[in-house]
């Protein structure tokens, strides 16, 4: 009986000394990572993000395989029938169904994941100073550019009148202690925090021109986020100087009228031209994340705002071409008509949350308008019109802008047909709103019913997930 006991007790001193020796290594949750090698493979990881959120609240896309009739009859409305619908009186039971955000979770896992495991620990591992410069950029960039889309999302547009008692969201740094809940910062901090990573990441001077692949970031892309947000907090010259910098480096206009393959349809085998815009491979996206644009419903108040002969609309592979112009997805799955065309293009890359080049024209051309340099605007306006219309019907705009009414026009219908697949039409269109001139109130039919989205509808923010709300108790609604 001794031996057996002595026995024992040997045993559980071992595995006690063994367990603090495993623990003194390294506590639980800690990053391991400790070259720059190893850092690098968290910066490699693919990004992929749908943002179908945005492109449904901006009445752009329907994402359903059910009678839509039906789901607007129903007695308790679901979560997209209350955004399809944009029902203010619902917001709160909207936000009682949101369980969880998918691109919350996915903004905050690459902030939390990627970013700012690199910054935290990119100055101790072993490599060279250069690499871990650059990786440590990279990073400071991905944190802000997360941080701006999710403001953008879950937070009301920047008002530099109102931005700094405005709620925003939890800005999420690198040394922040996980064992108390993040705090809830204003959308003036949120900004003023993006806007201090950029700069640090651009201070740093070790970002490439061109980066190793483009879910990789770039100094053109750093300088593109940089003119996004400065365009949200209405600061037009420092956004126009920004943007001169990514286009001083790369200044790409692809050329969808040359970018065209044939599409056959499956029940007469008729051929089709179709936008073939590659993934990962389109000299226009400065910061690419992958959403394939497939059977997605596009409204018909969205085509109406295309120009006539865009190519994202009348060449953009959906399933009208698939049946060979039959009745499609429109009337056999959904019956929401013959005027809903659901995209079919799985072999694009439309580049749903990411950063191109013509985001930076666009800012140039606005910056324009705001100054009341009308033919300044149209010049740059038809630089991407010009690689987006078909050559049979495109004009020039001179002439056919006399007014700032009419500048304002051409740009947003020059934004939309850059932006319909991506989340940057509701970005837009939600910074728009804040200017005097620009704000506009949008209406659709659905199922025989009008509903609009007022401009100042409380619908533009949408609600944080329940998953947030009741486990950190200083994050409160921004949309009430």
């Amino acid at each position: 009986m001794k031996k057996i006991l002595h026995f024992l007790l040997t045993g559980v001193i071992l595995f006690a000394t063994s367990c603090a020796q495993f623990t003194d290594i390294q506590p639980k949750g800690k990053n391991l990572l400790s070259t720059t090698d190893e850092l690098e493979l968290l910066l490699n990881r693919e990004f992929y993000q749908s943002g179908s959120d945005f492109n449904q609240m901006a009445g752009d896309m329907l994402y359903t395989f059910s009678n839509v009739s039906t789901q607007l009859s129903m007695p308790n409305k679901t979560r997209d029938v209350i955004m399809w619908t944009w029902d203010e009186s619902n917001q709160d039971k909207m936000a009682e169904l949101t369980s969880n955000d998918s691109d919350y979770s996915e903004f905050y896992s690459i902030i939390g994941r990627v970013a700012n495991p690199v910054i935290s620990k990119v100055d101790e591992a072993s490599g060279s100073e250069s690499t871990k410069k650059q990786l440590k950029a990279e990073a400071l960039v991905l944190r802000a550019y997360n941080h701006y889309l999710a403001v953008n999302k879950f937070a009301k547009a920047y008002n530099p009148v109102t931005a700094a008692s405005d709620g925003g969201i939890p800005y999420m740094m690198h040394d922040w202690d996980i064992s108390h809940p993040s705090e809830q910062a204003t959308v003036q901090q949120v900004y003023d925090n993006i806007l201090a990573d950029v700069d640090a990441a651009l201070a740093l001077n070790a970002l490439p021109d061109v980066s190793i692949n483009k879910m990789r970031i770039s100094k053109p892309a750093a300088y593109a986020v940089k003119a996004w947000v400065l365009m949200s907090m209405q600061k037009y010259d420092e956004a126009v100087a920004a943007a001169r910098s990514v286009l001083a480096i790369n200044d790409a206009i692809a050329n969808y009228n040359e970018m065209i393959i044939m599409v056959q349809g499956y029940l007469l085998g008729g051929q089709y031209p179709a936008v073939l815009r590659p993934q990962m491979k389109c000299e226009e996206d400065l910061f690419y994340v992958h959403n394939p644009e497939f059977f997605n419903a596009r409204t018909p108040e969205s085509e109406a705002r295309f120009e006539p002969g865009h190519a994202s609309l009348d060449k953009m592979s959906t399933d009208k071409m698939m049946y060979d112009f039959f009745p499609g997805m429109g009337m056999g799955m959904s019956y929401l008509g013959l005027d809903y065309a659901f995209t079919y293009d799985l072999d694009s890359g439309w580049n749903h949350m990411g950063l191109k080049t013509t985001h930076m024209y666009l800012i140039l051309a606005e910056a324009e308008i705001h100054k009341g340099n009308i033919n300044a605007a149209r010049e740059i306006i038809d630089k991407i019109r010009v690689n987006r219309i078909d050559p049979s019907v495109y004009e020039p705009l001179v002439g056919k802008i006399t007014s700032k009414e009419d500048a304002i026009f051409r740009l947003k219908q020059t934004s939309h047909g850059e932006n319909n697949y991506s989340c940057y039409n509701f970005i837009q269109r939600k910074r728009w709103n804040q200017i005097s001139g620009w704000e506009e109130d949008f209406t659709r039919d659905l199922a025989g019913h009008k509903f609009t989205l007022r401009h100042d509808s409380p619908m533009w923010i949408f609600p944080f997930p329940l998953n947030v709300i009741n486990n950190n108790p200083n994050i409160k609604q921004n949309y009430k």
